[in-house]
């Protein structure tokens, strides 16, 4: 495909290598590279923008990429544990990126359809052009330089016509391998642009990546107070799992509340004994808790005698530090009796130190987040030598 022919390259007369064009060095921001034709450099290859099924399959690629992107940056908004739900930034930074992805998506389809299927072949004495049944012969000599710019061209300027190739509609690697054939006219301006877009791609990559395993697999969690002595004590360090209980997607913008997802043959429901980590159902909903599970929906609670009666019978609780009482709590009422279906009673095994669900309530089982699952760091015992804690959490 041809385009309007460009200014020529102007020269040094007290330099032998190729300058950019006055107007464009270092001030052009659609370019990424510039690229010189040398017969010492090309060797015979050919590259071919794809047709029919195989072009189907890449543009299908970018169109499930810039989905992808959506739902990742709508994900990050309200999952992301180090900035507020649905926050700005988080909203402002996706908009710039998926609408960088949505104009290239643009620009593959327009270049799809307008240019139809383009080959060049590179060979010592020059390039071959073919588009819409018309091949040009492009001789080194007349080829002034190439233009990588950011609508994923290749632009062939020469003396007497200018050419596209897009690259954009051809797989990374193989736009890799053209380029390559080139000498670079600014090989530090080229290896800064794909350091600052390799870093910047990493870091988004990298942060999707994380925030999809701390939502959806494991989550790292500290222990601030005493309440599960001596299970948990102050200053441990504990991972917690989310895919026995089966994890959540997050209420994210356009939906009504979160989705649940039981994985087949791995999640389950909660049972008594679990150490579940939850938002509690009053207050504090931003602080997370970590309490053991005493009892489960249906269940018929009370306490009385210093200890827990689920469904008329004592519970054997060998873990448990102190007396089990509502002293200190004013309304014994709240949890005594049927526990309501979808809920859970759970409680500290410091009983006599631990705010729970003698003060707050049954806990939601929506607002449960993540079973704990393995000890592996507390300082104060790791100077002292000790290891015996380390390992799961029973």
């Amino acid at each position: 495909m041809r385009i309007n022919k460009h200014r020529a390259l102007q020269g040094s007369g007290r330099r032998k290598r190729l300058q950019f064009p006055p107007k464009y060095r270092y001030s052009r921001s659609d370019m990424i590279q510039y690229v010189k034709f040398t017969e010492n450099t090309v060797e015979n290859a050919q590259f071919e923008t794809p047709a029919g099924s195989r072009a189907f399959i890449l543009l299908s690629k970018k169109v499930l990429f810039f989905i992808f992107m959506i739902y990742a940056f709508l994900f990050l908004a309200v999952a992301t544990p180090f900035l507020p739900q649905h926050s700005k930034i988080i909203y402002g930074v996706g908009a710039v990126i998926c609408l960088g992805v949505l104009v290239r998506l643009a620009i593959a389809f327009q270049r799809y359809f307008s240019c139809g299927r383009v080959r060049i072949t590179t060979h010592k004495t020059g390039i071959t052009h073919a588009a819409r049944g018309t091949t040009t012969e492009v001789n080194g000599t007349s080829i002034r330089y190439l233009e990588h710019n950011l609508l994923g061209d290749l632009v062939i300027r020469g003396n007497n016509a200018d050419y596209i190739f897009p690259m954009i509609l051809i797989d990374k690697k193989k736009r890799k391998e053209l380029m390559a054939l080139f000498a670079d006219m600014a090989p530090s301006r080229t290896r800064l642009i794909r350091q600052i877009w390799e870093f910047g791609d990493a870091v988004v990559m990298a942060m999707i990546l994380a925030v999809h395993i701390i939502q959806y697999a494991i989550q790292n969690f500290y222990i601030p107070t005493g309440s599960m002595k001596d299970t948990l004590i102050e200053g441990d360090h504990l991972f917690a799992e989310k895919i026995t209980f089966g994890p959540s997607v997050p209420r994210m913008a356009g939906m009504k509340k979160p989705i649940h997802l039981m994985i087949p043959l791995v999640s389950r429901e909660i049972q008594r004994g679990d150490i579940i980590i939850f938002n509690p159902p009053e207050d504090e909903v931003e602080k997370d808790y970590i309490k053991r599970c005493i009892a489960v929906g249906g269940d018929d609670f009370h306490i009385k005698d210093n200890a827990v009666y689920i469904n008329g019978k004592k519970l054997d609780e060998k873990y448990t530090k102190g007396f089990t009482n509502y002293h200190g709590f004013t309304d014994k009422t709240r949890i005594e009796g049927p526990v309501p279906k979808g809920t859970v009673i759970a409680m500290g095994d410091n009983r006599e130190h631990s705010q729970d669900s003698r003060y707050f309530g049954p806990v939601p089982v929506s607002r449960i987040k993540a079973k704990a699952y393995f000890l592996y760091f507390n300082w104060e015992q790791m100077k002292d030598g000790n290891f015996s804690r380390f390992g799961l959490i029973r």
